[in-house]
């Protein structure tokens, strides 16, 4: 089995006023990324979303390779991960000539988590193909791990055609974390990925623990073993001191998520120190090998970097143990 990994996914962050200046900022976010090599966290992690429509409102994101590759040239040791591309954003042949080109700049940190795509309303606006988005990674990800591998691709698709193909460098080996959540997708991770990104799955260990059972049986159906791959899943997080802080932090998140406190319970985990390692403690029990945390901003918090603090020293240590 994989060695246990805990990383953070970054969240849109910004300074000034965003109706006159950026937002997020890639200035600050790189330096939010620099800032989680030197808590010791195993990886920093980026989404890929022009914006993202949430019960709260729209949620705009960075251009994630562009500070992917900033934060790579100011750390040294931090494995620098996306949660997830989007495939429908970019030809799988630039995809990996982007992905080898950051592995070598990177010295070998990088880890390609893709999908299919998973929001309409962004691709829609931006003339994506999202209706036939599961047919067409279907032929994306054999061009993708294909050309990563430094083989010469030919294949005529419905929605790639690409003729001797080679990327005509060496690439260094490049891991594919592939998110998937149903049985096609499932079948694409096993076959082609060295990874696999649980995909959501909210904070019900039955719901995780049957989703892992899934990409296991299809694992199984290839001559593969689940336990050989790496397994991630992100926990949206909202870490409390005490207990008196924790319930004031519920009621707050919800408030601001524009969610019931039960909707918002079944998709954030909102815990003390102990409470959050005894739910992570149980994913690593169903499976989970990395542990992703998208730490929420909250007033229990004047200043952000000591919630993220508090899961670097109070948290981590508690699983790893």
């Amino acid at each position: 089995m994989p060695e246990l990994g805990f990383g953070v996914h970054l969240i849109s962050r910004g300074e000034g006023d965003p109706a006159t200046t950026p937002f997020p900022s890639h200035r600050v976010m790189m330096d939010d990324g620099v800032r989680i090599e030197q808590l010791g966290f195993d990886a920093v992690w980026l989404p890929d979303h022009y914006y993202f429509d949430r019960p709260s409102g729209i949620e705009t994101f960075p251009e994630v390779w562009t500070l992917l590759t900033a934060i790579a040239v100011k750390t040294e040791k931090v494995k620098l991960g996306t949660n997830v591309l989007s495939a429908t954003f970019r030809h799988p042949g630039m995809m990996a000539k982007m992905a080898g080109a950051l592995q070598d700049l990177s010295g070998g940190r990088v880890i390609v988590g893709i999908g299919a795509g998973n929001q309409v309303n962004e691709n829609t606006a931006f003339g994506h193909n999202f209706e036939r988005r599961i047919g067409a990674f279907k032929e994306y990800l054999p061009i993708m791990t294909g050309l990563l591998k430094g083989e010469t691709v030919t294949l005529e698709g419905r929605y790639f055609n690409v003729k001797n193909a080679s990327l005509r460098t060496v690439v260094p080996p490049t891991p594919v974390w592939v998110a998937s959540g149903g049985p096609q997708m499932f079948a694409l991770t096993a076959q082609y990925a060295t990874g696999w990104n649980m995909a959501g799955g909210g904070t019900d260990p039955a719901a995780i623990q049957e989703k892992y059972n899934g990409f296991s049986a299809a694992c199984a159906a290839i001559g593969k073993n689940a336990k050989d791959f790496d397994v991630c899943k992100m926990t949206f997080t909202g870490i409390a001191p005490d207990e008196a802080a924790r319930k004031r932090m519920v009621e707050e998140l919800a408030v601001k998520s524009n969610l019931s406190v039960e909707a918002l319970l079944a998709r954030q985990a909102v815990e003390t120190p102990d409470g959050l390692a005894k739910r992570l403690r149980a994913l690593s029990d169903i499976g989970v090998t990395h542990h992703i945390f998208s730490i929420s901003e909250s007033d229990e918090w004047p200043n952000y970097w000591d919630a993220v603090e508090l899961v670097a020293k109070e948290v981590v240590p508690r699983i790893r143990a």
